[in-house]
C-alpha cells in the first residue's frame, strides 16, 4: 500500500506571519468587531497556536495598536500618492474619495473602531497630529491656490471636510448598494461646500472672528 505522504507546512519569514496575523485580526473585526476579538479566536482563524500569536505580539491591546497603525500607515501613503497625481481639487477629492469608499468596501470602517478603543487610539495620538497637520496643510495650499479662499479660513474648511468623508465612509459600510452613488454624493457635497465658501469670502460675507480668551476671575 502507497503511503499516503502528509502536508509539507511553509515556514513563512516573521515579517511575512505578522501580516498575515494583522490581515486575519482585521478580517474578524470586520466581521465580528472589535470586542469580539480575542488570543485564542485569532490563532484559530489564523490556522496557528496561541503561543506563536504572542510570539508577535505581546497582548491583545498591542496587537490591535500595531493593526491600527498599519492601517493608518497605509491610507496616508495612498492619500499621499494621489495628492501627487491629481493637480487639481476636483481630481483629487474625485480619486480620495473614491479611494476611501473601496478600502470601506474591503474593510469596514476598523479605523473608526480602533479609534474608539481609548488604550488603543492613544498609540496614534502624536503620529496622527503630525501627519494631519501636513494633510491640513497641503489642501488648505490647493484652495488659496484654486478657490482664492484665505487661509485662515482654507484651514478649518478642510478640517470639517474631512469629517464628511468619514460620514461617508460610515453611510457606505451601512449601504454598500451603490459605491457609484456615494461616491458622487460625497464630491458633490464637497465641491459644492467648497464653491460656497469661496461664494462666502469673496463677497465679505464669511469671515473668520478672533475669540478673545476670558482670564478666570
Amino acid at each position: 500500500m502507497a503511503k499516503t505522504s502528509k502536508p509539507v507546512r511553509t515556514r513563512l519569514a516573521p515579517e511575512v506571519r505578522r501580516e498575515l496575523i494583522l490581515d486575519h485580526a482585521a478580517a474578524l473585526i470586520r466581521e465580528q468587531g472589535v470586542s469580539a476579538l480575542n488570543m485564542d479566536k485569532l490563532g484559530r482563524e489564523a490556522g496557528i497556536s496561541k503561543p506563536l500569536v504572542y510570539n508577535y505580539f505581546p497582548n491583545r491591546v498591542e496587537l490591535l495598536k500595531a493593526l491600527l497603525l498599519r492601517e493608518v500607515e497605509r491610507n496616508r501613503q495612498n492619500n499621499l500618492r494621489l495628492a501627487g497625481l491629481n493637480k487639481s481639487m476636483d481630481a483629487l477629492v474625485r480619486t480620495t474619495s473614491r479611494a476611501m469608499l473601496e478600502y470601506v468596501r474591503e474593510r469596514g470602517i476598523i479605523i473608526q473602531q480602533l479609534m474608539l478603543e481609548p488604550d488603543v487610539a492613544e498609540v496614534l495620538r502624536e503620529i496622527d497630529a503630525q501627519h494631519h497637520k501636513m494633510y491640513v496643510d497641503y489642501l488648505s495650499k490647493q484652495l488659496v491656490k484654486e478657490f482664492g479662499i484665505p487661509r485662515q479660513i482654507a484651514e478649518p474648511t478642510i478640517d470639517i471636510g474631512l469629517g464628511l468623508s468619514s460620514a461617508a465612509g460610515a453611510y457606505f459600510d451601512q449601504h454598500p448598494e451603490d459605491i457609484d452613488f456615494v461616491e458622487d454624493l460625497l464630491v458633490t457635497m464637497i465641491m459644492g461646500s467648497l464653491q460656497a465658501v469661496s461664494k462666502g469670502c469673496s463677497s465679505g460675507k464669511l469671515k473668520k472672528r478672533s475669540v478673545r480668551k476670558v482670564a478666570a476671575a
